[in-house]
């Protein structure tokens, strides 16, 4: 980062943090705390006073290692941001509830320029879900009561923060509006404009009382209510935003009394891939259960074989017809043996959550055994990222093993795609014999695997966990084609 575009603070600008509802920790290059703001204080019960001027890893010891180092460590550097997802590293500074359960945090290390050098200032968000916000509001609910004075002067405080401190507040990977009683939007961060796909000046047109998908969704009627009733009220929306985009958010909003006037302070989080794969894991658990059952009833029938000619085997130890049984039954091992690798190789379907894929990225690596069997191979496709389970490569594999298995006269293979109004097609093409029309429907369904193998099968099974959909419409004699249709929200183009 060059030391223009870094925040600058001085210790004087670090009671400000005091005011902003994120945990705000400073350290220097050697670790050492110089801020410890009252929001991080309250949720882990050490106040500023006992660590302030201490060593964060001596404090934290997990943080003493690589993996945390490594990535803090280029902040110092001045390098980019450096972001711990939720997912992964949900407890950065393990901060309990009232309940005893550990808040689920969001931590982004920025660098900080302090005029000879860099520090690194520690963000930390509360991404709890919405049944432990609520809960955490209810044990709030009495504090909050007896402190109703304080808070009306925090709440005016953050508006002046924000203003004051608008390098700290663009940084914060939290979307942040302020709109007047009126509806009319005083203030917009970067972020907010970021994430609804737009630009702080357009933001700043919108009135929150006239917005259709605020009234469609639920949202305008929690806004409404956080000013009539003056309190915080949380929540999680699905919105098609008039920029285009069909997105769910974790949301707050707060009244914020300013000199004589109630303002509305509204903080969201786009929480789109996270409900993405919310549903995505529900879906892909059934697929897991179904086909753990076919493959240990498949099992156990070989194994009944096995047993039957084992059975029979033993009265005929000597005798050729006995040597019959036992070839018989070292077949149903073998086919044992098939299942079972199958079960090995294929245990992870749904089991990661799904995940942005660039299709360039991998595409290129399945077409080797094209190119040693020197068929010409033409890649068309633009560049695309596509939300799907993480065996989405073994789905170009296998069609590309399939066609060099049955294409026995194909001499090219192409790829391409197109977007339509029902998402994005993508087309893999050969010129090889074809497939009949009615096997069209069949090399997908797992009774035909004894043609085609499990991997048609399978990939339907792997596309279908976000939705994606995948068929044959090749003409018998010119070769196959397999059309693979990405539905909207599941894909998009870099450009």
């Amino acid at each position: 980062m060059n030391m223009k575009n870094a925040p600058v603070m001085t210790d004087q600008d670090w009671t400000s943090y005091d005011m902003l509802p994120v945990g705000i920790i400073v350290i220097r290059s050697d670790y050492t705390i110089l801020s410890w703001n009252d929001c991080i204080a309250n949720w882990t019960g050490i106040s500023p006073q006992e660590i302030v001027g201490t060593s964060l890893l001596h404090k934290f010891r997990d943080l003493d290692q690589r993996l945390y180092l490594a990535r803090i460590e280029q902040v110092f550097s001045g390098g980019p941001a450096v972001i711990f997802s939720s997912q992964f590293h949900p407890h950065i500074i393990p901060a309990p509830l009232p309940n005893g359960e550990l808040r689920i945090e969001s931590t982004t290390v920025v660098p900080l320029w302090s005029g000879s050098g860099f520090h690194a200032m520690i963000v930390i968000e509360n991404v709890t879900d919405l049944t432990r916000q609520v809960r955490a509001f209810r044990e709030m609910k009495n504090l909050a009561e007896t402190q109703l004075d304080e808070r009306k002067k925090a709440q005016l405080a953050i508006i002046e923060a924000l203003e004051f401190n608008r390098a700290i507040v663009d940084n914060s990977p939290v979307g942040i509006l302020i709109y007047a009683s009126t509806g009319q939007c005083l203030s917009v961060n970067d972020s907010a404009a970021a994430i609804l796909g737009t630009t702080p000046e357009v933001l700043k047109t919108e009135n929150f009382r006239t917005i259709e998908s605020w009234k469609t969704s639920g949202l305008f009627e929690t806004a409404v209510r956080s000013l009539e009733e003056k309190k915080t009220i949380p929540g999680q929306f699905h919105i098609s935003t008039t920029f285009g985009r069909d997105m769910w958010f974790s949301l707050v909003c707060t009244p914020i009394h300013s000199a004589d006037e109630l303002h509305l302070l509204v903080m969201f989080e786009d929480i789109t891939e996270r409900k993405h794969a919310e549903e995505a894991l529900v879906l892909a658990n059934k697929k897991l259960n179904l086909l753990s059952s076919i493959t240990r009833h498949d099992i156990l029938n070989q194994l009944m074989v096995l047993r039957s000619y084992i059975d029979l085997v033993k009265d005929f130890v000597n005798d050729p017809e006995g040597l019959e049984y036992l070839a018989k039954g070292d077949l149903a091992a073998e086919i044992i043996g098939h299942q079972i690798e199958f079960t090995r190789s294929y245990q992870d379907i749904g089991v990661k959550s799904p995940v942005w894929q660039n299709v360039q990225d991998f595409i290129r690596n399945t077409f080797g055994p094209l190119v040693q069997k020197k068929i010409r191979v033409e890649i068309t496709l633009p560049d695309i990222e596509i939300f799907a389970d993480p065996l989405l490569q073994r789905v170009f594999y296998n069609l590309v093993e399939n066609a060099i298995r049955h294409g026995e006269t194909m001499t090219s293979f192409r790829i391409d795609g197109e977007e339509s109004a029902n998402g994005f097609t993508i087309i893999c093409q050969d010129d090889g014999g074809g497939i009949l029309d009615e096997n069209k429907e069949k090399i997908f369904r797992r009774e035909y695997y004894r043609h085609t193998g499990l991997g048609l099968y399978l990939s339907r099974e792997i596309l279908s966990i976000t939705g994606i959909t995948i068929r044959e419409t090749g003409v018998c004699g010119k070769g196959a084609l397999f059309e693979i249709l990405v539905p909207p929200g599941a894909y998009r183009i870099i450009t």
